[in-house]
């Protein structure tokens, strides 16, 4: 009886045995997207997309738009959700969030972990262009044109990179129009180049990402802000802001990055297809709606009664002799660290047809 017994245990065990290797093998090509990755081109693929904006921001819009057109060109194959908020990772941890495999894609601000894209912040230099479009066309030509740009994006697949609209000075209780006016103030600052010549002008730069811009302001942790037009009318600014002093002084930079070991597990047609989808493209659409919502914050504010000053010719040159010190140390950070920085920063000018 005892025998028995054992030897029902023992085919009871094997039986889970083999169940458990079955679950196993069944689960085993699964990714940990919810999909199966790589393969003939005909499996589902479901990736994340994380980004720091509110879900009323535009740029949702824009990424549902490119979600949608991603799963049409792929027959359903390829299926993006967008967590907006920064709800999966921090704004300044998107990127690493890419790298590492936490998410899938995601898009932040280049000027959040200083020093880590030194050839990237070219585009966040002085007076460097004067649109979105422009800038975001110049950055991504860059990108494509010089070789020394990947390692920055190590770990990843740079699905499309893009700039603001040019940032402005924008201020609270008091007007900047001139250097003098400046001195002493607290400004939030979006990267460690706009940081360095706010400084030489004599104000006193805060490092912080833009989802904090509007309660630092109204809470007066900080007297003014450097921020593009756009900002005014999407995060609300014009609600804690009384003026605006105009010098089209720097652009942000921004990315949308791919985890690479997922961009390499996909097909090459469905490779192909994101990579039509994006690139330049994206860049240069991107580009255009942050123009379309700068010119409407432009006359937002008007209607708010801000006041606008905008720096004359003159006023830019006494402007520039505190400011160009930043550029030529940005070219020798480059050139030191082994870099093109000459060269990239000279292409850069031209594309922006300095």
């Amino acid at each position: 009886m005892k025998m028995k017994v054992n030897l029902k245990m023992k085919k009871l065990l094997l039986l889970m045995a083999a169940a458990c290797l079955l679950i196993l093998s069944a689960c085993g090509g699964k990714s940990s997207s919810g999909g199966n990755k790589g393969g003939s081109g005909d499996e589902e693929l479901a990736l994340d997309f994380s980004h720091f904006f509110p879900p009323t921001h535009f740029m949702e819009e824009e990424i549902q738009s490119f979600a949608e057109d991603l799963e049409k060109e792929t027959d359903g194959r390829v299926k993006v959700t967008s967590y907006p908020g920064a709800s999966l990772a921090a704004p300044d941890e998107h990127f690493d969030a890419a790298a590492t495999g936490s998410v899938d894609i995601a898009l932040s601000v280049h000027g959040y972990t200083p020093n880590q894209f030194p050839l990237t912040s070219v585009m966040e230099l002085p007076f460097m262009s004067k649109s979105a479009v422009d800038g975001s066309k110049s950055l991504w030509k860059l990108y494509d044109e010089f070789d020394d740009f990947d390692q920055e994006y190590q770990g990843t697949k740079p699905l499309w990179l893009y700039t603001t609209d040019p940032g402005q000075l924008f201020t609270v209780g008091k007007p900047v129009k001139s250097i003098d006016d400046l001195k002493g103030m607290r400004i939030r600052s979006p990267s460690a180049e706009t940081s360095e010549w706010l400084k030489a002008l004599g104000a006193v730069p805060v490092s912080m990402p833009m989802n904090e811009n509007f309660e630092a302001l109204e809470r007066g942790v900080v007297d003014g802000t450097i921020a593009p037009w756009e900002a005014v009318k999407t995060w609300g600014l014009d609600e804690v802001i009384d003026y605006a002093t105009v010098g089209n002084f720097y652009s942000t930079t921004m990315f949308v990055v791919m985890n690479e070991d997922v961009w390499d597990k996909l097909s090459e047609e469905d490779q192909k297809t994101i990579e039509k989808l994006t690139g330049e493209k994206m860049a240069e659409k991107t580009g255009e709606v942050f123009d379309q919502f700068g010119h409407e914050a432009i006359e937002q504010a008007k209607e708010k009664g801000i006041e606008i000053y905008e720096l004359t010719d003159s006023d830019l040159k006494e402007w520039k002799k505190y400011i160009d010190p930043t550029i030529e140390k940005w070219i020798k950070n480059a050139d030191d660290k082994g870099l093109p920085g000459q060269e990239v920063y000279d292409r850069a000018e031209e594309l922006s047809g300095k």
